[in-house]
């Protein structure tokens, strides 16, 4: 070798990369390993094709020659039972061929061919075939099976026996049977596998269970060379077949069967084997590259991951991946570095709840403010109309049966007013006006008093009220006001009409009550939202949203929750959920037996 060839190669080898160097070495290795293997893999294939389809036709042989031999042994048996009996003696002695016919015929199959000829071979009855004189006869009625071909006919196969009368030898008498489709159809119902039947008669091809396409193609075929014990194979009408010729006992004309079992199916295997080669090969050079970079990130992308990491850290990402956990200096890094990334994503989201937190305050404040003006403004005209209202009262009829209304448009200014001083203290819990609450004589009266408007808007209402809710410790008018906000939401989510659904419900926790409506639901991108201050998809002034903030925050005084579910286009469930409180027995007699569900519509 001159000196010159390796610090050539080394010199190139330095001008490469590591990811470079290994994909040519895997991409060597790939191809001189997958290759060859994949070769070897289809030439195995095919010859197990091979071997296979010569199992199957040596089975199917032995069948085939088992069904020869027994078929002729039954030929045999009704021709010595014919030429025995008394009756064709008497019929031969007479010359009566008719009667001799009717004798042979009797007791067997429509398919079945009988004969009868004298010495001279002169054929008495059944078809004309040419059978020799009484020398050769002789020779050939030894019980025998005979095949006789047949011009313009299917060939013949004749059990022959010698017939005798008291005066000698007068002839032969035989029982046979055409060889034809309807015989090779019947010989396959014997042979196990796949195989089709071709038969042969001299060498002339007589019929097939092949298809007709293949049957006339191999008419084309000179099958005169094709011998006995024969084993080959041959392309027909497009598919592969593994051969075999057998060749059937017989005196007479030789009888060949030729067996055909298709391996098309099985040689495309070694076939695909073959195509995807060049196929494999690229998959093997892929596969290289795909290596040299396996190798190529372990060894230099933990350092670009770092890299990467930081980067983003600076961004104010704090997920970005790291490289895995290692013995060695690249792993004491990444461990310093994650410490340093969760203390900074610690510390900033420290500083992002303070800055919530304080925004929130901001929101309240901001509510106080508002609520306070609000309340100036609002309480002077609810305390005039409360004083006509009373003054209306005291002038009215005690027995004016709209007296009722009266009363709870008093009852109702009242709550507005209690409404307005409590708006700053949402978020605290209720307990210094709690006291034992029946959620469905509530729910009954949120509904009482929504009816005319619910009536209005074309809002059929359904109530289900589970009997024997037990009472909860709640504000009453919280409680109330919470569910007079679901209802007023459900009534503007349903400008044209709808169904509003109200239920309650109790299990071993809390006590449960419903509000779900069929209007236009709520978007995923506003459900978060919707429990915010001033946050409404109401349009134009219609809501300040306030309403669910503030029911919200009286659920939560209660150490309750809302649940809300929505799909747009199919409606809105807010489930308000409160947890249950142990009563005194004397709070509980006589209220299991009032609550009853009840249909409003």
């Amino acid at each position: 070798m001159p000196r010159w060839t390796l610090p050539r190669f080394s010199s190139l080898s330095r001008g490469l990369s590591l990811r470079t160097k290994v994909f040519f070495l895997f991409a060597g290795a790939a191809l001189l390993i997958v290759v060859p293997t994949l070769v070897l893999i289809a030439r195995a294939v095919e010859a197990r094709v091979y071997e296979r389809a010569v199992g199957e036709l040596a089975r199917a042989d032995t069948a085939l020659a088992s069904n020869w031999r027994d078929r002729g042994e039954v030929l045999l048996y009704d021709a010595i039972a014919r030429a025995v009996a008394p009756e064709l003696r008497e019929a031969w002695l007479e010359g009566d061929e008719r009667r001799m016919g009717r004798v042979l015929r009797s007791r067997l199959d429509r398919d079945r061919i009988v004969l009868a000829a004298d010495t001279a071979g002169n054929v008495l009855v059944g078809p004309e075939v040419e059978i020799g004189a009484l020398d050769s006869l002789r020779t050939a009625a030894d019980g025998t099976v005979v095949t006789f071909p047949q011009e313009g006919g299917a060939p013949i196969r004749l059990a022959l026996w010698v017939a005798a009368t008291d005066s000698g030898v007068a002839g032969v008498v035989g029982v046979g049977t055409r060889l034809g489709a309807s015989a090779l159809r019947d010989w396959k119902k014997d042979v196990t596998g796949p195989a089709d039947i071709a038969l042969m008669v001299g060498d002339s091809l007589i019929a097939s269970t092949l298809p007709d396409s293949v049957h006339e193609e191999l008419l084309e075929r000179d099958l005169g060379r094709v011998r006995a014990g024969s084993i080959g194979r041959e392309k027909l009408g497009g598919d592969s077949y593994q051969f075999m010729a057998v060749s059937l006992p017989t005196h007479g004309t030789a009888v060949t069967v030729l067996l055909f079992r298709p391996i098309t199916n099985e040689l495309r295997i070694a076939t695909g084997i073959r195509s995807s080669l060049l196929g494999v090969g690229f998959a093997a050079l892929i596969l290289a590259l795909v290596l040299a970079l396996v190798v190529a990130r372990i060894v230099s992308r933990p350092a670009q991951v770092l890299v990467e990491a930081s980067s983003r850290l600076a961004r104010g990402d704090y997920r970005a991946p790291l490289p895995p956990p290692s013995g060695d200096e690249i792993g004491v890094l990444t461990r310093a570095f994650a410490e340093m990334r969760s203390a900074i994503a610690e510390r900033e989201a420290r500083l992002r709840s303070a800055q919530a937190e304080m925004i929130h305050r901001e929101k309240l404040a901001a509510m106080g403010r508002l609520v306070a003006q609000l309340s100036h403004e609002i309480n002077n005209p609810i305390y005039n109309i409360q004083n006509c209202l009373e003054a209306l009262e005291r002038r009215g009829d005690p027995n004016d049966p709209n007296r009722e209304f009266l009363l709870l448009a008093q009852e109702e200014l009242s709550r507005m007013a209690a409404l307005t001083r409590r708006m700053l203290e949402h978020s605290r819990p209720l307990s210094d006006a709690a006291a034992p609450l029946k959620l469905n004589t509530t729910v009954q009266r949120v509904l009482a008093l929504a009816a005319p408007e619910l009536a209005d808007r074309g809002v059929k209402v359904e109530a289900w009220l589970e009997r024997r809710l037990p009472p909860v410790v709640a504000h009453p008018d919280a409680i109330q006001q919470v569910l007079a906000n679901l209802v007023n939401n459900a009534m503007d989510a349903m400008p044209g009409g709808g169904v509003l659904r109200v239920s309650t419900r109790v299990d071993a926790d809390a006590v449960e009550v419903s509000v779900e409506d069929t209007g236009s639901g709520i978007t995923e991108e506003q459900l978060p939202h919707i429990f915010e201050a001033f946050y409404t998809t109401k349009p134009g002034v219609r809501g300040l949203g306030l309403g669910l903030f503030v029911s919200e925050g009286i659920i939560r005084g209660h150490r309750g929750r809302i649940v809300v579910e929505s799909r747009p286009g199919e409606g809105s469930r807010f489930t308000v959920r409160l947890p249950r409180e142990t009563l005194d027995e004397t709070l509980a007699v006589g209220e299991r037996e009032e609550e009853a569900s009840a249909v409003v519509g």
